[in-house]
């Protein structure tokens, strides 16, 4: 009996250090845990505080700094245009940054191109503006009393040379470029290839329905209606190649499926 009361108090003892130790244990995971948690949610703002910092800085630079500002002006896309002749209008863009440049700002220096039908720009970073520019067709001729004009599709005057009529059709319509006459003759003009149209000496229509073409040789061309105009000019040009030498005063291909020659 004594020996059994001396090892329950022992056995007492040991039972209280264990849950000591247990909650001691229990107590320091729980720091750490909640330690953890402060470590990733303070690394998780630094994070978002430095990608926030790096963006404005970005902004700024591109924005405001000078390394971002346009230093070279490219133009593409020019055939009677003279690139360097654009370069030098747009010069005054120079110094601009790139991020600020808007489309706008390079289309008011370009008014003054009336060969410029329409243009976009490419950024270029850190200091290159390209413009690309599509320029307007010269379909034909329009004389008046005192002037030679070179048109396009649209009816714009390009330019004025009395030499033009040597390489583009002269168009003849009564009313002028607004009317339907015109517009009918300018579109059978811009189907054909630069080189077939440099062969036309005059296209004349009264309306899209009924337009002709004389050649430089005297050659008529029946037309017709500008429907179908690109096919038309696909077998204009391939009956034009096959009678190459032959002695053919007029091609119909008013029904394209269904050419005659005469």
């Amino acid at each position: 009996m004594p020996e059994t009361t001396d090892r329950e108090p022992r056995v007492g003892l040991f039972a209280v250090w264990r849950a000591a130790l247990a909650r001691r244990r229990l107590e320091r995971r729980e720091v750490r845990r909640f330690t953890r948690s402060r470590r990733r949610t303070l690394t998780a703002w630094l994070i978002g505080a430095g990608t926030v910092l790096f963006l404005a800085a970005f902004v700024a630079v591109g924005m405001l700094s000078p390394i971002m500002s346009v230093r070279q002006i490219r133009v593409e896309g020019t055939q009677n245009l003279d690139a360097a002749e654009v370069e030098s209008a747009l010069a005054g863009l120079e110094g601009t940054p790139l991020a600020q440049l808007e489309s706008e700002d390079v289309g008011a220096l370009l008014e003054g191109f009336v060969l410029v039908q329409s243009y976009s720009i490419q950024r270029l970073p850190p200091s290159e503006l390209v413009v690309n520019v599509v320029e307007r067709v010269p379909v034909g001729v329009v004389l008046t009393d005192d002037e030679t004009a070179v048109v396009d599709a649209a009816g714009v005057t390009l330019w004025h040379d009395a030499n033009a009529v040597d390489s583009l059709p002269i168009i003849e319509v009564s009313g002028g470029t607004d009317t339907a006459g015109f517009s009918g003759a300018a579109m059978v003009s811009l189907a054909l290839p630069a080189e077939l149209r440099a062969e036309v000496e005059s296209i004349s229509a009264n309306s899209t329905e009924d337009v002709n073409l004389t050649l430089r040789d005297g050659t008529e061309v029946l037309w017709g209606s500008v429907e179908e105009s690109p096919r038309k000019a696909e077998v204009f040009a391939a009956l034009r190649a096959a009678t190459e030498g032959s002695s053919v005063s007029l091609y119909d291909v008013s029904s394209p499926n269904h050419p005659v020659t005469r």
